[in-house]
């Protein structure tokens, strides 16, 4: 059988992307057993570059730069990419209009997982730039699900952890345990489940 080729664009963090990449390849272990492994190109951002143009509101400057690497993946052969990162996708549309390969949306992937599991309501944590773009929002409320958002004070929190803490090869026992706190905290509130909408939260 012949596998297609994947662009990943960023990760951002270390952890994470050797999280996800460790993820990708169990699962088609588990899939497909006696087949080769897919050929994967993971292009690494740096996770304080692409903070700062969503810090700044660079929109444009940022999109343009994602159209560079989507293009140079496409260059490399690869059949579709996508970005592993969450907070990435509040410029997927303008990327994916500037690009010829296809690209794969996340967060319309989660939309519909929530959507089949018939949830009423769901928990979201993730960066504050996500928090606020709505992303997951508007196609939830659209369908009559309630999005739930960490307090503000907490929300804080849980941004400068992805930025420090979330970053390294041993994550602090606190962190791990304020965090869980969070999720617990949403499902008081009336969250089904949570979405962890960014890479380096599982």
């Amino acid at each position: 059988m012949s596998f297609k080729r994947i662009g990943i664009i960023g990760g951002v963090g270390p952890s994470a992307t050797i999280l996800y990449y460790q993820q990708i390849i169990e699962g088609f272990r588990r899939r497909e057993e006696n087949e080769p492994y897919p050929e994967i190109i993971i292009y690494s951002l740096d996770i304080g570059e692409i903070n700062q143009y969503f810090e700044n509101e660079e929109y444009e400057v940022l999109s343009n730069k994602l159209v560079m690497v989507v293009k140079a993946l496409h260059r490399l052969g690869c059949d579709f990419a996508l970005f592993s990162c969450n907070t990435m996708h509040i410029v997927f549309d303008r990327v994916q209009e500037q690009v010829e390969i296809p690209m794969i949306n996340l967060v319309e992937g989660v939309i519909a997982e929530v959507k089949h599991r018939r949830l009423k309501a769901v928990g979201l944590m993730g960066t504050t730039f996500i928090v606020r773009s709505k992303l997951y929002h508007r196609p939830l409320e659209r369908l009559g699900i309630k999005c739930l958002v960490p307090q503000e004070r907490e929300q804080e929190w849980i941004m400068e952890a992805i930025l420090t803490d979330l970053q390294n090869p041993e994550i602090p026992e606190s962190t791990v345990k304020r965090l869980l706190g969070n999720v617990v905290e949403l499902g008081q509130r009336g969250a089904d489940a949570v979405i962890l909408a960014c890479t380096d939260l599982p």
